[in-house]
């Protein structure tokens, strides 16, 4: 049963604190692997540590504008999950070294593991699609 789609004032802390928490682990996990000596570079400049907070930030927003326009929870998961896949091509495509690829695609996993399951569950308590074991 799909019901009317959340605002974005119901959306919005739901995403923003699970982006803020993927941010944080996103981070963490590249300061761990920058002090292991992983480079982070992808053509030879290196990539701020606060960029990994940046982007997880940017991505958890258009998930909250996502789950807004498409309005229920498997069609929601259905895209993020397929958007997941297609950005980690050119972190697989880009970086200098094989360590830094591993940190990008991980970062970007975590992130995602984080952001979808929040937004999918608030889109499904409010009234979208219930999750069930096909999605």
């Amino acid at each position: 049963m799909t019901g009317p789609a959340p605002t974005f004032r119901g959306l919005a802390p739901t995403g923003l604190l699970a982006g803020v928490v993927a941010a944080i682990g996103t981070t963490a996990v590249a300061a761990t692997a920058s002090a292991a000596d992983v480079s982070l570079e992808v053509d030879g400049a290196a990539i701020p540590l606060a960029a990994f907070a940046l982007w997880t930030i940017v991505g958890a927003v258009l998930g909250i504008v996502l789950a807004r326009v498409l309005g229920d929870a498997r069609r929601f998961v259905l895209v993020t999950a397929s958007i997941t896949a297609v950005s980690l091509v050119p972190a697989i495509a880009l970086p200098d070294d094989t360590a830094t690829r591993l940190v990008l695609v991980g970062t970007h996993v975590l992130a995602a593991l984080v952001v979808i399951p929040a937004l999918a569950r608030r889109l499904a308590a409010s009234g979208g699609d219930v999750l069930g074991p096909e999605v």
